[in-house]
């Protein structure tokens, strides 16, 4: 349930959409004339007194629809807030250490040892932390160079850089725990309550289709 996994159901092209319409489903979908004249088995040109194609009736699909939306929304606006700023600029802990090789400064490398090494880091990958079957010491390695020798520090301890921020990434994608699991849980509930009417038109129109 990590923060690159969530993004793919809280933040794409489909929940900004999606997102827009309980803003003005609210003035629809609990106006009864309204409702009405959006009447399900009236677009379906069903007659008056025979048996309605449809398994749900109308008005709970719109109100599936608008809840269901709603859903989408909160989970799109949790991932928002709390979402790492760093999976706006790479998809994975392999981009970020190719990344960091192009961009990072000395500094920027010497934060990022810093917040590894502290004691309040949860360590996440092996290929890190086990060094030959041994555990490798929370002692820093970058932090004593200079700005202007970046080129001799990378070639010293290359490997060391790589696999330093691909552990940073993957922390990062673990942070706010309940915020994640929200947002995956609003998101995935909302899309089930938006497929929920989609079925129900789909299984009458390929009923109507079989003559059945």
């Amino acid at each position: 349930m990590r923060w690159d996994f969530v993004k793919s159901i809280a933040n794409n092209d489909f929940t900004r959409v999606v997102g827009l319409i309980p803003i003005a489903g609210y003035l629809i979908l609990f106006n009864d004339e309204i409702v009405g004249m959006a009447s399900f088995d009236s677009l379906a040109s069903v007659a008056e007194g025979v048996k309605s194609p449809f398994l749900i009736s109308g008005l709970i699909k719109l109100r599936l629809v608008f809840f269901g939306s709603l859903f989408v929304l909160l989970s799109f606006l949790i991932y928002r807030v709390f979402r790492p700023e760093v999976l706006e600029v790479t998809k994975s802990d392999l981009e970020f250490s190719e990344l960091v090789r192009q961009r990072y400064s000395v500094h920027d490398l010497t934060q990022l040892e810093e917040q590894v090494h502290s004691t309040g880091w949860v360590e996440r990958t092996d290929a890190f932390w086990l060094v030959q079957g041994r555990r490798r010491s929370k002692k820093p390695v970058v932090s004593g160079f200079r700005w202007d020798v970046r080129a001799t520090m990378f070639s010293q301890h290359g490997d060391y850089i790589a696999l330093l921020a691909r552990e940073w990434w993957i922390g990062a994608v673990h942070t706010f725990r309940a915020a994640r699991i929200s947002s995956f849980l609003f998101g995935t509930l909302g899309y089930f309550f938006l497929a929920v009417p989609t079925l129900d038109i789909a299984q009458a129109v390929l009923r109507s289709l079989l003559r059945i």
